[in-house]
């Protein structure tokens, strides 16, 4: 059962698709946290909901405040603008009737990694997180655009009130995936948010993988150990 829905997320509206297994019961459900300038529609999050579904969970696709379908300017897009919009997210499908409310997980991706890495370290009803080519850090740039969008300075100065290595130490149940060629996010950044966090937690480092797991090969790799961890966990 594939369900669209709006929510509500400060002054702005947030667009969603809610995928439920075709089957009697509650589900547990996981989050697609997508990255800085992608969106709901990103093949590998329509991928992942499906894969999902497959095996029994409920998976919710969304777009950030000014992505996708949602409302909002994404030149303004700030971390903290991110985890309230994930909460109200969240809030939405843990009270889902088809929802088990007490088994939600987060997959996030390079920046929405980072969103999720942060709610999951506050929000003790996270039960795992997936966290694919996460950055600890945000480094501002001369000319203040990312994928040749200007971004507002707030997004790097709102960055820097977040320590994500402290706020890994709050975490357990993480996988860290991460590519081994990653143009965007070294590796050595996973690498330190997996060091940090608490067991059980696993890091997974893909050879030859980009950023975004171009290689069919890779990007599979990459889903089928997030379904593992997230059957195992969730």
């Amino acid at each position: 059962m594939i369900e669209s829905f709006r929510v509500q997320s400060g002054e702005y509206a947030l667009s969603g698709i809610l995928a439920i297994p075709d089957m009697a019961g509650k589900f547990p459900c996981v989050a697609l946290s997508h990255g800085l300038v992608s969106s709901k529609e990103s093949s590998k999050y329509v991928y992942l909901a499906e894969r999902l579904c497959a095996a029994g969970i409920a998976a919710c696709r969304f777009d950030y405040h000014g992505c996708g379908e949602s409302e909002g300017n994404i030149s303004e897009t700030t971390l903290t603008i991110r985890i309230h919009n994930l909460e109200s997210i969240l809030n939405h499908i843990r009270g889902h009737a088809s929802v088990d409310g007490t088994r939600i997980a987060i997959l996030g991706s390079s920046f929405g990694g980072s969103t999720a890495l942060v709610e999951a370290a506050r929000n003790t009803r996270i039960r795992c997180v997936a966290l694919w080519a996460t950055p600890y850090m945000l480094d501002e740039k001369q000319d203040d655009t990312i994928s040749g969008i200007e971004f507002r300075p707030s997004i790097y100065h709102d960055f820097l009130r977040y320590d994500l290595l402290l706020e890994a130490r709050k975490v357990s149940r993480a996988l860290v995936v991460h590519g081994e060629l990653d143009e965007v996010v070294p590796w050595s950044e996973g690498e330190a948010i997996y060091d940090n966090a608490q067991e059980p937690k696993k890091f997974e480092l893909i050879k030859g993988a980009d950023h975004t797991f171009t290689n069919d090969a890779h990007r599979e790799r990459a889903v089928n150990l997030s379904l593992e961890w997230l059957l195992k966990y969730v």
